[in-house]
This record gives structure tokens, sequence and C-alpha cells, in this order.
């Protein structure tokens, strides 16, 4: 196999697993850089539609507004994981904790309280056909995609809290190269969040996402010719906002995200508490419905939850079916 063959063999793979792959997110959001990132995490926060920027709480506050991480209370862990189509894998694993500084009870001294994370969102396809230019089978393909985030936020009012996530990208393209080792690429992104709560009844939300976040592949170590090719991540300016009222066990929240290559999409979700320790959700994802529930119950003496969402995608017949636990401490 000559290299001009190897050139294109590898160019349809690429493109082959980035379209598997991207096709997760909405069908005219998939075709930009970085969609395992729009896609959403966390049963709770897909259940209502996405609608989680001025909700923010637990481990998902580094994803969806990191100015909620001030507001957090104890620590809390969560895996959550999606059952997807097309063999594609996507999950996620949170730690997150409330920082309360200790203060001398008779100092007249307001410190800031603080909040902390640290996630792993994973994506990936495997069994993707590699063909020749005859057509012939050269074997099968994969490519994952990881973002490893640490969340950090401080309120520095009663009523306001702002955060900011840094996370580090990871691509990988494995058996690419002539030797068979991988073609990888890392960079570093940032979100910027914050949550005001002006009463107890209403939450407002704000994140600017991905900012500086891009690929740039190079590939020096693959053919005699270098080629340096940059994707950049679409920058998301998204703001929510959430209302308990008329009644505390009734949440109503909704979202508005805007970004330089897409137009704008709406979120909108509601969540309800019926009975004790069972909380059911409806949500609406730029027009495509979701719902799940939740229950909370005790574990080694400690608060749980068992969360679930089904989600529909207009460009899938097949529905998402979202899983979470989540261990409060």
């Amino acid at each position: 196999m000559n290299m001009k063959q190897l050139l294109r063999i590898t160019l349809i793979a690429l493109c082959t697993a980035s379209v598997t792959l991207t096709a997760a997110a909405q069908s005219n959001d998939g075709v930009f850089t970085g969609a395992f990132l729009r896609m959403g995490v966390g049963a709770r926060a897909m259940s209502l539609g996405g609608a989680f920027t001025a909700i923010a709480d637990g481990p998902e506050a580094s994803f969806y507004n990191p100015g909620g991480m001030p507001f957090l209370e104890k620590h809390h862990f969560m895996a959550s994981y999606r059952i997807l189509s097309l063999d594609r894998t996507y999950g996620f694993l949170g730690y997150a904790q409330s920082i309360r500084p200790k203060v001398d009870p008779d100092s007249d001294e307001q410190p800031f309280n603080a909040g902390l994370a640290i996630n792993w969102i994973y994506a990936g396809v495997d069994h993707i056909d590699g063909r020749g230019l005859n057509g012939q089978s050269i074997g099968e393909f994969s490519n994952d995609e990881n973002a490893f985030t640490m969340s950090f936020g401080i309120s520095p009012a009663k009523f306001l809290g702002i955060g900011i996530t840094g996370k580090v990208l990871y691509n990988r393209f494995p058996k690419l190269k002539v030797d068979d080792s991988a073609i990888t690429d890392k960079s570093f992104g940032m979100d910027f969040g914050i949550l005001i709560k002006p009463s107890d009844y209403i939450t407002l939300g704000f994140q600017i996402k991905d900012i500086n976040a891009k690929y740039d592949w190079k590939t020096d170590e693959v053919w005699d010719k270098d080629i340096d090719k940059i994707d950049h991540f679409p920058r998301t300016y998204r703001g929510g906002v959430a209302l308990r009222w008329p009644a505390k066990n009734v949440l109503l929240a909704f979202d508005y995200a805007d970004n330089d290559q897409l137009e704008g999409q709406y979120h909108l979700g509601i969540e309800a508490l019926p009975i004790d320790k069972v909380s059911l959700r409806m949500g609406l994802n730029n027009g495509n419905f979701s719902a799940g529930a939740g229950y909370l119950f005790s574990l080694f003496g400690k608060a749980s939850k068992i969360e679930y969402a089904l989600v529909t995608r207009d460009y899938d017949i097949s529905s998402e079916h979202v899983m979470s636990w989540y261990f409060i401490f």
C-alpha cells in the first residue's frame, strides 16, 4: 500500500468516525467539533430538556454552570451512563464538594463559601468498518473523546456564585499511523458561569462554554508532508432561569443557548415531587421530548439517589436512556 492510498484510507476512517460519533448531538450540531460536550450530562438535567443553567447543583454544575459550585452542600459522587445506538458509548463520572471555611464566632469576618468538582466525560464509537480503495476490508477502527475537568467557584455574596471550569480535552484515533499506533491530540478549554439567587423562589444563571477549546491536528508523524489542521469548538453562550412558584415542590426551568456556529436553541423542563423521595420530570430539548424520574433513599446511612431519563432526538428513531447514581455524604 503506497502513501497516497494510506492517506485516502486514513481520511475516510477519520471522517467516518467523526460523523458517527457526533451524530449523537443535534443533526445540525454534530457537524461541528466537540459535539460530545454539547450532548448534556446526568439523568436529571437530561430529563429536564437540558434546562439546568439556573439549577446547577451536584457534580453536573461544573458542566452546566460552575457558578453553582459555592451553593453545594456536603460531598457528592455521581456516575452516569447513557445507552446509545450505533456502537456509541457515553459516560460521566464526577465528584463535588462544598468548602466552608471555619471562622471565629467572635469575629465579624464573613468568609466566602466555595465549591470544588472533578469530573471525567467520555464518548466513543467502535466497530467502524474500514475499507480500502477497491472495497476490501482493512479492519475495524474506533474513536474516543475525553474531557477531564476541574471546577472551582466562590460566593462573594449570599445571593451570588461565580465559577470557572478548566478542562483537558483528549481525542484519540487508534491504529491509524503506519506503525498501527494512534493519532491523538490534547488541548485545554475553559467555561465560566454565574448563578444569582435573588430569592428562595427564583434563580438566574449564565454560562460561557468552550473558551479556547480546539483540536490541533498535525500529520508530520503520519505522512511526509506536514499539514496543520485546527478545529475550533463553537463557543456557546447560555442563559437560564429556574422558578419554584407557586409551590416549592414544583420546579420550572428555561434555558436559551446560542453560539457562533449554530442557531439559538431553547430548553424547557418541569420537575415535581408528588410524594416524599420521588421526583417526576418532563422537558423539551429544542423541540425534542424528554422525561424521567428519581428516587431518594438511604445507603450506608447516607443519602443516595437513582435517576433515569428517556431522551428523544429528531435525527434518531432510537431513544436514549440515561441512568445516574448519586451518593451524598
